[in-house]
């Protein structure tokens, strides 16, 4: 008969055991940096015992899965299927030669929009984050190994998961550079914990001394209002700027400028009809009077060539072009011809 005291002894030892066990899991876990807890995915257990295969897909409806438009260039090779599987054969097939890899993952914002050992993760998963980051890291690890010495790998990612993407980076591409771009892509801004977001973020992972050509992007030229508005917009804080502007009636040209009136000659319309030339002040539509971003003297030099007039809502509306023309927005050029890999 097993008394009591051995049953107690019986569960202190496997306690023991089992405390041992996670202690030395615990001491074989980085000190720092991103530290998870690993959740196995049952697609990666699969393919260490089973090699998946791409097979050409069947034509249907008279539909050619294979698309030639000019035999004398390289094919390209849309593979449709999980992105680990895809990643496995490419590791067979293209192991370290490809140049650019562009990966927009899930953003794990807790909606159930993807699915884990075929499970929808939404926000209330404990685990939520711990699974995110094992799905990326044995995708990441696999795409790593495609990727030429000198290749390229770009992530779109927004706020959720940004910190934990770049350290991602860092633990296993610790050879490349890393870059953040900020991709407006909403400018009203989308509502989430009290404030709202316009913008996404690109992860560029480039190599030491690598050029990207720099190309100024075509000039936006753009009608501002000559009207100033906002900070330091009324007439006493610049006096000087509040004069009238002489318009032609039939070709809306700029024609001459009036005088500097006194301080103290108030005006609150902001249009005269002067028989063939309109005069113009700028007052806005609350009667204030405001000033104009453009000197007297420049306006009178040379408004004909630089200023644009037209009715804007039945109001005479005098404007400047603003260029975006500068050599601080490029579009991005890599310096050799790439491959595209989704």
């Amino acid at each position: 008969m097993t008394s009591p005291y051995q049953n107690n002894e019986k569960a202190l030892l496997q306690k023991i055991s089992e405390l041992e066990a996670e202690l030395k899991k615990v001491k074989k876990q980085k000190k720092y940096g991103l530290v998870w807890e690993d959740k196995p995915e049952q697609i990666v257990e699969d393919c260490k015992r089973n090699v998946p295969i791409l097979r050409l897909k069947e034509k249907k409806k008279g539909i050619d899965p294979v698309v030639v438009t000019d035999p004398t260039k390289d094919e390209s090779i849309l593979i449709e299927g999980d992105n680990y599987h895809a990643l496995s054969v490419l590791n067979y097939t293209h192991k370290g030669k490809i140049d650019v890899i562009y990966i927009d993952p899930p953003y794990n914002t807790g909606a159930s929009d993807w699915k884990y050992n075929n499970d929808y993760v939404d926000q209330n998963d404990g685990y939520r984050h711990s699974k995110w980051i094992s799905m990326m890291y044995n995708r990441l690890a696999l795409a790593r190994k495609l990727l030429k010495d000198d290749g390229i790998l770009i992530c779109a990612i927004d706020d959720n998961e940004l910190q934990t993407t770049s350290l991602l980076f860092d633990d296993l591409f610790a050879d490349k550079v890393k870059n953040t771009v900020v991709i407006v892509n909403n400018p009203h801004g989308v509502s989430r914990s009290g404030f709202s977001r316009t913008h996404e973020y690109a992860l560029f992972l480039l190599n030491p001394g690598q050029v990207i050509n720099k190309k100024p992007a075509p000039e936006d030229l753009r009608n501002i209002n000559l009207r100033r508005s906002g900070n330091n917009s009324l007439r006493e804080d610049s006096p000087t700027m509040f004069y009238p502007i002489y318009v032609d009636k039939e070709t809306l040209k700029v024609i001459g400028v009036g005088e500097v009136p006194p301080k103290d000659l108030k005006q609150k319309t902001a249009i005269f009809d002067r028989g063939t030339f309109y005069e113009v002040w700028p007052i806005d539509s609350k009667g204030v009077e405001k000033n104009w971003y453009y000197s007297r003297k420049r306006v009178e030099e040379r408004g004909a060539e630089e200023l644009n007039c037209r009715f804007v809502k039945g109001q005479l509306q005098i404007s400047f072009h603003h260029s975006n023309n500068s050599e601080q927005t490029y579009k991005l050029e890599f310096s050799s011809e790439v491959q595209l890999t989704h």
